[in-house]
């Protein structure tokens, strides 16, 4: 009897443990569709649970059986991604997930647009609808891409009672690849046919309605019959002019006075690229872009300064230099230490002084380090340029006069978080093939985050991690996209980035409208969605510092399914086809005669 009382004891500690394991927590399931592996490869149901509690930014994959690197991207990438899009905090929970199949599944990020889903459902504590089912890669910007073995996914929905079936826009007609086996005699003859497969088409015949989203807001209408309230957009970029203003100026009067020197040693050809460049600064400052034109002064600054070095500078007396740039990053460095009480607003200057600080000393390491002269010179005239320009981000920090105090241990966090999902999101973006240029790039930035946040310069870390996961993220966006679909992502990025910095204007984000201004005078088109992307997400770092991220409301909507026109399919044609049966109709009419004649 002992025993028993014991035996009963022990399995109501392990149920209340295991009970016990969340706390407040919301749970959603949702049901996915994978590809399974293998020669014949099907369409397969996978269930995803997504379980939210409070907590700190952790997250944490369980599946079975086993999958590749890329799911556990997937749900690090849907957790980020759900919290942006809803203006939550991802600091303030943590994510479990767990992935179960009944059969090995091909490693893809195809379930990461219904993970983003369910953890939405989950954080706003909804219901999902488990007649709708989804496919597609899923964006940091909440955008869904395209994936492979839609028409296997597709049939496998349906027979578990699919009504509606959602796919990445732009993926209605997909190319199969099928088997086609002939016998001849006694030989067998295999090749591979491609053919177009219409999946709207396909849906209506297996009774499936079958949808193209573009983002996940669209697909959170069909699974949970909400949809997102967005904010009233009215910014006035001009109301920052007059600080703007300030930095133009003095990269001006800057670049005037070296000019005078660089006059004195420069050739014609270069003196008027130097000229051309100016101009291109004049041009803009009178049309009010301070930031486009502070940018074209410095850029206009290191090719002087490199031309004052390369007749100024010898063996003898580089070192002198040495120590003036030194100096000058001594002298930054003892401003932003004696700068007490950081807030909001002098947050993001100081990080853009950091950040460039930063970048002086490891140029300055170059040119110490070169074995070229010449390529010394090169990189000292980068290291005098950026020390320049750090000195004047902070001589904004006298332009602000009321700021939200911050703690340095928030930033100090805030930062280490930021690099982590950074190094995260480029081992991602590599295993599912990014553009290795701006992963490249993101490396370069998030190696300098990590070196500030050694050197204590948290503020500046945080921009730089925030730096590269907006171009490990645009890497990731632009796998396979066309010329059209880009500027289409652009026009969404700036509508984004106006509504970031219409709920932060009640601070003052110097630094994001610096970045918006400057995507509006960009040609090229990475540059503009990128800094459009850099503006919104700074804007969004300053909500979450000045504790006023607005969560986004929810509006009861009813989801439409839209009417398609039908595909014109065009029969592929074999050559002679036409003319073999025209003579075969002459033969048969010549020998029905003949045969009446008989």
């Amino acid at each position: 009897m002992k025993r028993l009382l014991l035996l009963i004891f022990f399995i109501l500690i392990c149920t209340y443990t295991v009970k016990a394991q969340f706390v407040n927590e919301t749970e959603v399931t949702v049901k996915a569709v994978a590809v399974t592996t293998g020669e014949q490869p099907a369409g397969v149901i996978i269930n995803i649970t997504a379980i939210i509690t409070p907590g700190n930014g952790k997250i944490f994959v369980s599946t079975s059986p086993f999958t590749q690197i890329d799911m556990q991207g997937s749900a690090q990438l849907a957790a980020l991604t759900a919290c942006d899009v809803l203006g939550m905090d991802f600091l303030s929970y943590n994510f479990f997930y767990t992935i179960e199949s009944g059969a090995p599944i091909v490693g893809g990020p195809s379930a990461g647009a219904v993970m983003t889903i369910a953890t939405m459902a989950a954080l706003k504590n909804l219901k999902i609808n488990e007649n709708v089912f989804m496919t597609g890669m899923i964006y940091p910007d909440g955008s869904i891409g395209p994936v492979g073995g839609i028409p296997q996914k597709l049939e496998a929905a349906s027979k578990n009672q699919a009504e509606v079936f959602l796919i990445p826009e732009g993926q209605r007609n997909v190319v199969v690849h099928e088997e086609v086996v002939e016998r001849k005699g006694p030989f067998v003859f295999k090749s591979i046919r491609a053919k177009t497969v219409d999946l709207i088409e396909m849906g209506n015949e297996l009774g499936v309605d079958v949808v193209e989203v573009s983002n996940v807001e669209n697909a959170f209408v069909y699974y949970t019959g909400y949809s997102l309230a967005k904010p009233e957009v009215a910014i006035n970029i001009s109301i920052y002019s007059d600080i703007l203003k300030n930095l133009a100026d003095k990269m001006k009067k800057d670049a005037m006075d070296l000019l005078k020197v660089a006059e004195q040693y420069a050739d014609s050809e270069e003196l008027d690229n130097v000229m051309n460049t100016i101009n291109m600064a004049k041009e803009n400052y009178e049309r009010e872009n301070y930031y486009t034109s502070t940018s074209q002064y410095f850029s206009a600054k290191i090719e002087m300064r490199y031309i004052v070095y390369r007749h100024t500078l010898t063996a003898d007396n580089i070192d002198d230099e040495f120590r003036t740039v030194e100096e000058e990053i001594n002298y930054c460095l003892d401003c932003i230490r004696n700068y007490e009480n950081m807030g909001v607003n002098s947050f993001q200057l100081i990080g853009a002084a950091e950040e460039r600080i930063k970048k002086s000393e490891e140029y300055l390491e170059r040119a110490k380090t070169s074995r070229n002269f010449d390529t010394a010179i090169q990189n000292l005239a980068f290291a005098r340029e950026r020390i320049e320009s750090a000195k004047a981000w902070l001589s904004l920090l006298k332009t602000i006069k009321e700021d939200i105090p911050l703690d340095k241990e928030q930033i100090k966090r805030r930062a280490q978080f930021y690099l982590s999902q950074a190094e995260s999101l480029i081992i991602y973006a590599s295993t599912i093939g990014g553009s290795s240029t701006l992963i490249g790039l993101a490396r370069e930035s998030s190696e300098l985050a990590n070196k500030q946040i050694d050197d204590g310069f948290y503020a500046g870390a945080v921009t730089s991690a925030i730096d590269s996961i907006v171009k490990t993220s645009i890497s990731i966006e632009l796998i396979g996209l066309d010329e059209t679909q880009i500027e289409e992502k652009i026009k969404v990025a700036r509508v984004s980035a106006e509504e970031a910095l219409s709920e932060v204007q009640f601070v003052t984000p110097i630094l994001p409208a610096a970045y918006f201004e400057f995507a509006e005078t960009m040609d090229n088109s990475f540059d503009k969605l990128m800094y459009y992307k850099l503006s919104e997400r700074l804007s969004e770092i300053m909500l979450i510092f000045a504790k006023e991220n607005p969560e986004k409301q929810l509006i009861e909507t009813v989801p439409e399914i839209p009417s398609y026109e039908r595909t014109v399919r065009k029969e592929i044609e074999v050559p002679g086809f036409g003319l073999l049966t025209a003579i075969s109709a002459v033969l048969f009419c010549y020998f029905a005669i003949y045969i009446r004649k008989r």
